[in-house]
């Protein structure tokens, strides 16, 4: 970094010598300040010189930016543009204040610019074709390295070309100002330019003097502030977009001879601005005249025809605007045609939209500022627009060029993140050594993805980080969450690949259709006709009439109505399905010869760990799970044939899973034969696996097997399927693990038992239990005990474990009542239960979540209290107006990022405007940050198990790969991983969690300290049992 800036700077400062001298200073000062630190480092000799060299050679290839700045040197020269002569600007510049920027200030200066990049582009050639001459002296691994580099290089050039392009053609279009890279320069624009207009219309209302204000302030009081900025900014900056048709500089978006962005006739932009703004002002006198129609017809279907002839006659008079349709009204053109016809007066003449135009302009080019840097190097305030004459006479509107940078720059920004959107890495991914520092090969990342986007973590989040990381530097100490990142480079470090035997079977599947194991339908589904045969019309010649020989029922019509409206959805769901499930086979077939595949990771905000691209990973659905196995093969032993037939029957599912564990052998045993017809033959009708839960990791595990069992001895075999090992309700285990809670383990198996417990068969039954010492309150006297046992006697028979499932597998995330409710209202509606009673099936579900909640507090006692104190603390926390945050048992300091963001909408002809801001001075979301505190603290306690299990996994031998609460491995390894993931758990738990926490809160907020409530009671639950219970994660 510190190299990349020297050369920047080099770049920056090329006003004194020559252009040669100063490429090799730059390259000398970046070489020396790499010296430094190896020498400080303890790197001497020729290891040294190598490495500087390497980086050297790195430093050349890697910077795009010089690339960019070559081709920008390069581009045809025009006439000069007017405007302010300014110095370079340094590092610190910035535009709009927080993108980087370069203001060239002549063309002696671009030129020796070119003459510095040319020396250092020969450079780079010179050391390519070093390359070149030399293969064989490169290792398989550095051409497998240089591969990696040129495939994220082609995704960043792809993605820049495709956003030229597309900004090539808006450009052209007019309509630039609706990409998502200008929204930006609108929303820094738009605050001042309303005040001004504001202000201006106060003006006008109090008739201060002004030029031609008594000409244009009639019209331009026809709409708000609000409305009359968004059309001004954005017909602007579309207009200079487009750009001047007869005018062409070094500085065009849309590079051929007819256009230069940046530059419009001023006349040309006032016009447009003062047409669209006609346009709204007519289109809103259309709306109303279109609800007056419609509310006058209404009113002359409901009157005596003899006692209001006048209200009919209106109402006559109104039907023309009835035929209009202003919601299909989308562009000026369209309005100004319909609304000469519909309106008086709805042409303004050219002279009062140029008035209109131009104070508009004039406004705006007042207020929208841009910061540059001054001759001190401080920053200093500018137009974002300026007005100058040609020598023919007539105005010039033109942008700051630092405007076409701003949007160049983000443009580069959003291609940098191409691949790590797209792609798995074919070498081992850089190793985290800061939590900005690692990850792809060609820029430096952020380990932490952030609030639910790929803008990064919120400011406080990082602050908290970049703190402990400069307190590390000073004390020469690791980090505190050391450990994270330990864990983030050990499953950086799996090599994986491409299951080359499921891959040609979905292929396969799709070829002919798709529609088998979740790959999506080829074909959309036909839409419903309406049956023929039953209905007719038939003529009478007499009456000229069309009788009907019958009609269908409101029933039938509307059963039929509601079959296309699901059909088209079906259709709509299947086209998202479509286009997921091709890029993931489409990354498939690309990496399917490469001999390993390796996945960088990164974390959210909580903690857990992701990979750092969307499609064909281990985390995906089960289709990416069943294309992927590991790189190493190891043989698979006893105990490995055993675990691959347990994982079969685990993947089958449909009952075979909740077997405990010699019966699962038993059953892939006795099915053995469809296991292997399986794997021979996966397309047969009817095939074994196609019915299993989890398809295709299924039909993986069958192939594995069949292949195993083709031996002699089939625990010679050399496997690379990955074998899964997954917590039972992982989350209340941690809850259990807390609060020390005997009962509530036991229905999560942290206690060993003969058979695996099922913890929402556990609350079928509890719940079942509680219903039927309700129905025995029927004979009482009180008619509120008579209720409640109805709704009992109702819900009873529909008692079971999918009913209660899936507010259980929620009460871990905070699940309210009112959500808890919906839930089981869905599962009877599923079910047609009391659907001839809507409110009954209502008044039940609220009294089965009720009942519900009761069952979890019965069986969760110790842990319900833990995650009541959890909430509560939240509560107390937030009353100071802060985020909630902690601290992680591996030392990950968390900030929860849910604040207020203030938005305004504002809705035109040409676009909806909406202005968000997002700013971390907004007051907190407080029932937000108390609802969610609780499953966050779960999650950042369950990842900090799993990187401690990988960490320990990886330093035994063991290839591990982890999601959440699924830990994998090779077959032969699953004994040892799972007495690791055991011991982790009970080591993770034996500390004082809660006592820490309860701690740091007091630390955190010293002003409420008092307030809050000491951690629960602990239960009696002895974590070490843990060590003996088989099904803890199976």
């Amino acid at each position: 970094a510190v190299g990349v800036a020297a050369m920047r700077r080099a770049c920056a400062e090329l006003a004194s010598t020559s252009a040669p001298r100063r490429a090799r200073w730059a390259l000398d000062a970046a070489r020396a300040m790499v010296e430094g630190m190896m020498r400080a480092r303890g790197v001497h000799g020729g290891a040294r010189e190598v490495a500087i060299e390497r980086w050297s050679s790195d430093l050349m290839e890697d910077d795009e930016e010089l690339d960019m700045l070559l081709a920008m040197s390069a581009t045809p020269e025009g006439p000069a543009r007017p405007g302010p002569k300014l110095r370079p600007l340094t590092l610190d510049a910035t535009a709009f204040g927080d993108a980087r920027d370069r203001i060239f200030e002549s063309d002696e200066r671009k030129a020796k610019i070119k003459q510095a990049l040319q020396t250092i582009h020969a450079r780079r050639r010179h050391l390519r074709r070093q390359e070149m001459v030399e293969p064989e002296m490169r290792s398989h691994d550095d051409l497998q390295r240089k591969k990696q580099r040129e495939a994220e290089s082609l995704a960043v050039e792809r993605e820049v070309a495709r956003y030229k392009e597309l900004a090539r053609k808006t450009f052209a279009a007019g309509i630039g100002a609706q990409l998502p890279v200008v929204q930006k320069l609108l929303a820094s624009f738009y605050v001042p330019l309303v005040q001004a207009l504001e202000e201006e219309q106060e003006k006008i209302t109090g008739n201060v003097p002004g030029v031609d204000r008594r000409v244009y302030g009639h019209y331009l009081n026809l709409l708000e502030p609000e409305k009359l900025a968004v059309l001004t900014l954005h017909t602007t900056l579309s207009t200079l977009m487009k750009g001047d048709t007869k005018v062409h500089t070094s500085w065009s978006f849309v590079r051929d001879e007819k256009t230069a962005a940046g530059t419009a006739k001023f006349i040309t932009v006032a016009d447009n601005v003062g047409s669209v703004v006609q346009a709204e002002v007519n289109l809103a006198r259309m709306r109303a005249a279109e609800k007056a129609a419609k509310e006058a017809f209404k009113r002359s279907r409901m009157i005596n025809t003899t006692e209001n002839v006048k209200e009919i006659e209106d109402a006559v008079n109104h039907r023309i605007n009835l035929a209009l349709d202003t919601s299909k009204m989308k562009t000026v053109k369209s309005v100004s045609k319909h609304a000469r016809q519909a309106l008086e007066n709805a042409e303004w003449g050219r002279e009062i939209r140029l008035k209109v135009g131009t104070v508009l302009l004039h406004a705006l080019m007042n207020t929208a500022k841009i910061r540059v840097p001054g001759e001190n190097d401080e920053l200093l305030t500018l137009p974002a627009f300026y007005h100058d004459y040609r020598e023919a006479g007539y105005g010039m509107l033109h942008w700051h060029d630092s405007i076409y940078r701003f949007i160049n720059t983000e443009t580069m920004t959003r291609a940098s993140l191409v691949p790590v959107r797209h792609f798995p890495m074919i070498v081992p991914p850089r190793e985290w050594t800061r939590f900005d520092r690692g990850g792809y090969l060609r820029s430096d990342s952020i380990f932490m993805r952030g609030k639910y986007s790929t803008e990064g973590p919120s400011q406080a989040q990082l602050a908290a980080l970049r703190e402990k990381a400069i307190e590390a530097e000073a004390k020469e100490a690791p980090v505190a969450y050391q450990p994270v990142i330990d864990a983030l480079n050990a499953l950086g470090r799996t090599a994986w690949q491409v299951n080359t035997d499921v891959l040609p079977i979905i292929e396969e599947v799709w070829a002919r259709g798709g529609g088998v194991a979740e790959v999506p339908l080829r074909s959309e589904l036909e839409i419903p006709r309406w049956p023929g045969g039953a209905y007719s019309l038939r003529s009478d010649r007499r009456r000229f009439q069309l009788l009907a020989s019958g009609l269908p029922g409101k029933g039938e019509v509307i059963d039929f109505l509601q079959d296309v409206q699901k059909t088209k959805k079906s259709n709509m769901e299947l086209h998202s399905q479509r286009c997921d499930f091709l890029i993931k086979l489409q990354v498939a077939r690309e990496m399917k010869s490469e001999e390993k595949l390796y996945f960088p990771h990164n974390l959210d905000f909580r903690g857990r760990a992701y990979t750092m691209h969307a499609h064909l990973n281990h985390i995906g659905s089960d289709l990416c799970r069943g294309l992927l196995r590991f790189h190493e093969k190891k043989k698979l032993g006893e105990r490995g044939l055993r675990w691959m037939h347990i994982q079969c029957a685990t993947l089958f599912a449909n009952g075979a899973d909740k077997l405990p564990m010699d019966e699962r052998v038993k059953f892939i045993q006795d099915n053995i034969e469809a296991v292997r017809a399986s794997a021979q033959d996966p397309l047969a009708k009817g095939a074994w696996w196609q019915d299993a839960e989890e398809p295709w990791q299924c039909l993986a595990t069958c192939i594995e097997l069949d292949k195993a069992l083709e031996l002699s001895d089939p625990t010679e075999f050399m496997s690379n399927l990955p074998v899964h090992q997954d917590g039972s309700c992982n989350g209340l285990q941690h809850y259990a693990a807390l609060g020390r809670d005997f009962h509530g383990g036991e229905a999560v198996n942290l206690v060993p038992a003969e058979r695996g417990a099922d913890v929402y068969t556990g609350i079928a039954n509890v719940l079942k239990r509680i219903v039927a010492e309700d129905i025995k309150m029927i004979d009482s006297e009180l008619e509120e005990d008579v209720a409640t046992a109805k709704l009992a006697m109702a819900v009873a028979p529909h008692i079971d474990r999918k009913l209660v499932k899936q507010t259980v597998m929620t009460s871990v995330y905070g699940v309210t009542f009112i959500g808890a409710r919906e839930q089981i209202y869905s599962r009877l509606k599923e079910r047609d239960a009391m659907e001839d009673n809507e409110q009954l099936r209502y008044r039940v579900s609220n009294y089965a979540a009720r009942r519900t909640l009761d069952a979890l507090n019965n069986m969760f006692s110790n842990a319900r209290d833990v995650m009541a104190w959890l909430a509560e603390c939240a509560t107390i926390a937030t009353s100071t107006g802060a985020p909630v945050r902690w601290t992680t048992p591996l030392g990950l300091p968390v900030v929860q990022p849910y604040q207020r963001s203030s938005q305004k909408r504002v809705r035109t002809i040409l676009q909806s405007f909406a202005l968000k801001v997002t700013d971390e001075k907004n007051p907190v979301m407080k029932v937000k940050q108390r609802s969610a505190f609780p499953p966050n603290y779960i999650h950042s306690i369950d990842s900090s198990h799993m990187m401690k299990t990988a960490v320990a996994c990886v330093d035994k031998g063991l290839t591990f790969a982890g999601v959440h609460d699924s830990f994998w491995t090779h077959a032969c390894d699953v004994d040892t991983m799972s007495s690791i993931l055991r011991d982790k758990f009970i080591e993770l738990h034996s500390e004082p969690l809660l006592e820490n926490l309860y701690n740091e809160m007091c630390e955190t907020y010293p002003e409420v300290a008092h307030r809050f409530p000491k951690p629960p009671e602990a239960g009696n639950l002895d974590l070490n049992v843990i060590r003996d219970s088989v099904y803890f994660f199976s």
